[in-house]
């Protein structure tokens, strides 16, 4: 299992709402947490409408929520993308059985900040995806990882558009977007682009405007998660210099 930043030291008192979880895993967690001092269920245990209802402000540190369609929500993306009117500071693991790679983009597109599988449930690594999350750290196994690699690895389809086709970016925004998911820095896309990292800076900014994103990872997922739209033509392809050494993404 990995976790995507440096922090080790767990909190204390963190305030765990799970959802959408099947009865006899809610019912065998819920006893299981009694004899962990630093993770307290907030109830009513497993009430998604309790969690989305408006008028509800209990407060929720870490949401667990299943990935099974509940109610009139398709899905946890559905159900992730509701939670920040009414849980903004709330950070968010999917537990989804069976795992699947299509859902990987979206979830983390949506909010989720880790995604634990069935096949990796033990209650120590549950513990810890928990405090992990709730630190501001990123959770996922080495297979989800990979699946986000890949995915980044072949940004072809990153002209980002509404569900009309309308284009969101300019065609210079659409440039940066596309050099930001080979993992360029500030520096290097000033480099590349032949402009000021002010410059960057500002496209940047317009860019995570644009997509309502906060982050450069966000902005790639963004742009890599797959929406219906109408048929257009395709803005050509940005091309960049061939280069051998391995680039990382870098948030924030």
């Amino acid at each position: 299992m990995a976790v995507l930043s440096g922090k080790k030291s767990s909190p204390a008192g963190i305030r765990l709402f799970m959802a959408s979880l099947p009865t006899m895993l809610c019912d065998l967690l819920q006893n299981a947490f009694t004899a962990v001092d630093d993770i307290k269920i907030v109830r009513p245990v497993n009430d998604l409408q309790h969690l989305l209802d408006p008028s509800n402000r209990d407060p929720v540190d870490v949401i667990l929520l299943g990935s099974s369609p509940i109610d009139n929500f398709s899905s946890a993306v559905s159900v992730l993308e509701a939670l920040p009117e009414r849980h903004h500071n709330a950070k968010t693991i999917v537990f989804t059985q069976p795992f699947d790679h299509a859902d990987v983009v979206p979830l983390f597109r949506a909010g989720a900040k880790g995604i634990l599988s069935g096949e990796d449930l033990r209650f120590d690594l549950l513990c810890k995806s928990i405090r992990c999350v709730h630190e501001g750290q990123i959770w996922a196994n080495n297979e989800l990882i990979a699946c986000l690699v890949s995915s980044l690895a072949y940004p072809k389809a990153m002209d980002v558009t509404d569900f009309h086709g309308r284009s969101l970016l300019t065609s210079r925004e659409q440039e940066v977007l596309c050099l930001l998911a080979d993992g360029l820095s500030n520096c290097d896309l000033a480099v590349a682009l032949k402009l000021s990292e002010h410059t960057i800076k500002n496209h940047l900014f317009r860019i995570y405007d644009k997509l309502g994103v906060s982050s450069r990872m966000e902005a790639v997922l963004y742009a890599l998660t797959p929406r219906k739209s109408s048929p257009r033509v395709p803005i050509a392809t940005v091309r960049k210099p061939a280069s051998n050494r391995i680039t990382m993404l870098k948030t924030g």
